[in-house]
């Protein structure tokens, strides 16, 4: 197994605890991946080394990644893997983006498969969400740092949001995750396909289906059972049926799991090629249709919606070349919610970049911090939806429909379905395009291919019957159409067996027909009465009844039919297939069911006993006839009967006819009109009920989002404390915040009242005018101006412009500056303040509340000739030669500081440098900031009162 680890050149903190907490035998062989500038000598791999045991070094060129071993990238190289044989190449031109980590994390994938590892660590940006993304679609691991314990947490939070994470970890949680992963990808678990309709995986279909309320029995079992295989890898679960009661207790391993089974994985303009083809196909479907039609194309399957964007883009890229105006209408369908909500954002890495080409950004999409949005005019022509394809009814009169890499997750008969329903979908002459690995298969007569190598096909003009719908049995198992288990079969019912046995053994010949006498079913051998007429198959049971029965057989239904009897019971003699004549009783009775559609009638036919037929034979022999005679004359007077009847039937029937053939006639005219207007009518319907439902879940979400606006605008507009008065293009009131009632008498009642009706709390008379010429010339004015009780405000006046960049009003913010004032006339007090020092002739210092120099006059520099680099921030006892240093001094100033009590006249004699023995009278004065507060300053007065004679000795003299 190969690790790639990715992050920034900020990372070096996570790599130095995942590589210290690794054990060297874990038979895992490591690749480093880092953001690095592209020159110089990188010192990674020596500050790796420190701190594992394992082999660290730089990769070169044709490497082969072996177990419990560290590889760093060098700098200014991309690297690919083979065969587990890390190469290096150059990173290419210098203003190209580099995508170091997810160039790698995909080739990983597709090297290693399954066998894959992805970590993203700390750092700026999106790099590695793309790569890690391929590996998990590859069945790989994929781990990401925990945003809250990284430095820098852009690239393990763009992972996060594009759910291309297994686990969200610490890093020192990170080395037992992989261990764990480690031993269960070496033992396997070994899931039988063989045995997928066991009692396990069943319920975990179950499971699925019941908590997750999604139906995966289409899937191809193998590739469900790889999946299941890879979340107990995961989780290093071994058995199967301990997989399934951690499902049974864990609601959100459903989740995951059937996300696994959806392989949502999705970029821009993936296989460009197939999107070249599509562009080259568009001109002529755009040519045929309908100037004033809507151009309409179905994604179904589109995960986070890279597909429907890059769709979308073609299309209009062509209709542009085309200078078409055509509106376009994008509908978006996926199974996962969460997709469908990044979808609906519009957001994307930085890393789209390098696919999407920078003429497309700039037209498409803005730029943002962290990555890409798409422009207003692109996001409104998509809508995005929560869509089961197999399940939920179509979009119809679509004219392109790409729906790439679905039909080869699920079993053939759903891909017919599938199919099926693009066709339904499709207008006449739509495009359908597939991926690279899917084929119509048995719809080959419903599609016609327009691009063999990317699967572009056109819908062939037939009749737009309804789609064949996929219903899946109870249970899928590896190959369609597998018996149910022993626990499924029902029990079984001998009623019927024993009814059709004893019918078979005891029953006479027998036939069921309906109402008009057309045969439903026959029993016994009834090829002594009945025969096929010449030409076409006709089962009229009069057209197959034998000479000699035909009249009495159409007279016992016409008793039946008519008069309403229940059973009709006939005596005759029919001709046999030998000349001879044979006795018969015809029997024909009502079939009386509530389950039955429509009336049947049962037509036995029983031979006549010996008995009765000698008896019929000496009959007309007593009368003196010959039983040849009588037998003719019998025959004959049969004939006329029949012929009597038939006659008049067919004369009443013809009648009958012949009205009811205008009547139906002119009704079928009246059903074939109304069917077609129903039919239209049925396919808008549904469309538009179709149509209905996505914007309505659109909608759904845009109020979310307004509503979470309006609540944030709220929030915003009462916390700023900033008094705001909105006014329209007419200086009305639309809105204020609470704060501006501080500055206006202002209630709710007053919003659509002009400007000019308000009484203002602020001196501000131009208000008015101000505000009409801020309109007028959309230039913003800013003012300052007073409110009673010493308050300042800087009045703004901005134009109100929407998201058109349309002016429709004014925004008047009053700020509040009276502490700024306050700030200001202590600013001008204490310039004053130092003009008034260094006015006085007399020295004086400004002392702090810990007797430091916080000023001193030009006087008192000039007088004992120090800079003030000597004097101001020290202690006054520091100064000079400590001069001032004087117990009793120190008191009367602390006394002053404490109690605010000034002092006069205080004397003090010492030898000064520069001045000689000097007397100098001092005197301090408190100062407080406020009124009420301690002194925090002390102004202290030096006089210089002359030379001191030598008899003065002492610290200091008091006067």
């Amino acid at each position: 197994m190969i690790v790639g680890v990715g992050g920034s050149a900020g990372s070096l903190t996570p790599l130095r605890q995942l590589f210290s907490a690794l054990p060297t035998d874990s038979d895992l062989a490591f690749v480093v991946v880092s953001h690095q500038a592209p020159t110089g000598q990188s010192l990674l791999p020596e500050i790796l080394a420190k701190t594992t045991q394992m082999p660290v070094c730089e990769i070169q060129d044709e490497t082969k990644a072996l177990p419990n071993h560290v590889y760093v990238l060098p700098r200014g190289y991309s690297l690919t893997v083979h065969d587990a044989t890390l190469a290096i190449e150059p990173i290419g031109e210098p203003g190209r983006v580099s995508l170091p980590i997810d160039h790698f994390f995909h080739a990983l994938a597709r090297d290693r498969g399954p066998r894959a590892v992805g970590i993203v660590l700390s750092g700026t940006g999106s790099d590695g969400t793309l790569g890690l993304a391929a590996i998990r679609a590859a069945g790989g691991l994929c781990l990401a740092q925990d945003p809250a314990t990284a430095e820098f947490d852009g690239m393990p939070a763009s992972a996060i949001a594009a759910q291309a994470a297994d686990f969200v970890l610490p890093v020192g949680v990170m080395p037992a995750r992989l261990l764990v992963h480690a031993r269960a990808i070496r033992a396997g678990h070994g899931v039988d396909l063989a045995g997928f309709s066991s009692r396990e995986l069943e319920r975990i279909l179950t499971l699925i289906r019941v908590r997750g309320g999604h139906d995966f029995t289409a899937y191809k079992p193998d590739t469900l059972v790889r999946r299941i295989e890879r979340r107990m890898g995961l989780h290093g679960i071994e058995s199967l049926g301990d997989y399934v009661r951690y499902l049974e207790a864990n609601d959100e391993e459903i989740g995951a799991l059937w996300r696994d089974w959806l392989i949502g994985v999705s970029s821009f303009f993936r296989d460009p090629e197939a999107f070249a083809a599509l562009a080259a196909a568009l001109p002529p479907l755009l040519a045929a249709r309908a100037a004033d039609r809507r151009l309409r194309v179905w994604v179904p399957g589109c995960a986070t919606g890279e597909e429907a964007y890059s769709i979308a883009i073609v299309v209009l890229e062509a209709l542009k070349a085309l200078r078409e105006h055509v509106d376009l209408q994008v509908f978006a369908t996926d199974l996962d919610p969460s997709a469908i909500q990044t979808a609906r954002a519009g957001r994307y890495p930085k890393t789209i970049a390098e696919v999407v080409g920078a003429q497309r950004l700039g037209r498409f999409f803005v730029e943002e911090e962290h990555g890409y949005r798409a422009k207003k005019d692109l996001r409104e022509r998509i809508v995005f939806a929560v869509q089961d394809a197999l399940y939920d009814p179509p979009f119809t009169r679509v004219d392109l429909i790409s729906c790439r890499n679905l039909l080869i997750y699920v079993v053939p008969s759903a891909q017919q379905a599938l199919l099926s329903t693009f066709h339904y979908a499709l207008s006449p002459g739509g495009l359908l395009l597939l991926g690279a690995s899917e084929h119509v298969g048995a719809s080959t007569d419903s599609f016609s291919m327009l691009d063999k190598r990317w699967r572009l096909f056109r819908r062939n003009d037939s009749s737009g019957q309804a789609p064949f719908r996929w219903r899946p049995w109870a249970f899928h198992a590896k190959r369609e159409g597998a018996v149910p288990t022993r626990a499924e079969r029902p029990k079984v019912d001998l009623t019927e067996t024993l009814r059709t046995c004893l019918a078979e053994r005891f029953g006479p010949p027998a036939v069921v027909v309906d109402l008009q006498g057309q045969i439903r079913q026959t029993h016994g051998r009834v090829g002594a009465y009945l025969e096929l007429s010449p030409g076409r198959a006709n089962l009229n049971i009069l057209d197959m009844a034998r000479e000699g029965l035909r009249a009495p057989l159409a007279s016992a239904l016409r008793e039946i039919t008519k008069a309403g009897a229940t059973t009709v019971e006939k005596d005759l003699r029919l001709k046999g297939a030998d000349g001879g004549r044979q006795a018969l009783r015809l029997t024909v009775g009502r079939i009386e069911g509530r389950r039955l559609p429509s009336p049947l009638l049962l037509i036995s036919f029983e031979p006549a006993s010996p008995r009765r037929a000698a008896s019929r034979a000496r009959k007309p022999s007593s009368k003196g006839r010959r039983p040849e005679r009588a037998q003719l004359e019998e025959d004959l007077q049969h004939l006329r009967e029949d012929l009597r009847m038939s006659v008049s039937d067919l004369q009443a029937t013809n009648e009958e006819l012949a009205s009811a053939n205008e009547e139906v006639q002119s009704a079928n005219e009246e059903l074939q009109s109304s069917n077609e207007e129903l039919q239209t009518s049925k396919e808008e319907t549904q469309s538009l009920n179709e149509e209905l439902q996505t914007v309505n879940a659109e909608l759904t979400e845009k109020l979310r989002g307004l509503e979470q606006a309006n609540d944030d605008l709220l929030n915003l507009m009462t916390n700023i404390e900033v008094a705001t008065i909105f006014l329209d293009d007419r200086l009305r009131v639309k809105r204020f915040t609470p704060q501006a009632r501080s500055v206006a008498r202002l209630i709710d009642s007053d919003v659509g009242r002009p400007l000019a009706d308000l009484a203002a709390l602020v001196d501000y008379p131009d208000l008015l005018a101000d505000a009409g010429r801020v309109l007028a010339s959309l230039r913003p004015m800013e003012k300052q101006a007073s409110a009673p009780g010493g308050v300042w405000y800087t009045v703004r006046i901005r134009p109100y412009r929407t998201t058109r960049n349309a002016v429709e009003g004014l925004v008047v913010t009053f700020i509040d500056i009276t502490e700024t004032k306050r700030a200001e006339r202590g600013q001008a007090a204490l310039l004053l303040a130092e003009s008034i020092l260094d006015a006085v002739h007399e020295p004086l210092l400004v002392l702090d509340a810990t007797l430091r120099v916080a000023r001193a006059n030009r006087s008192f520099y000039q007088e004992f000739r120090v800079e003030p680099k000597e004097t101001e921030g020290r202690p006054l006892a520091a100064l000079g030669s400590r001069q001032w240093d004087a117990p009793r001094l120190r008191s009367l100033l602390e006394a002053t500081l404490r109690d605010g009590v000034a002092f006069e006249a205080f004397e003090l004699v010492h030898e000064f440098p520069h001045l000689g023995r000097r007397r100098m009278v001092l005197s301090g004065r408190p100062v407080a900031m406020q009124d009420d507060e301690k002194p925090v300053l002390i102004v202290l007065g030096i006089q210089d009162a002359g030379p001191a004679s030598a008899a003065l000795r002492g610290e200091d003299v008091e006067a």
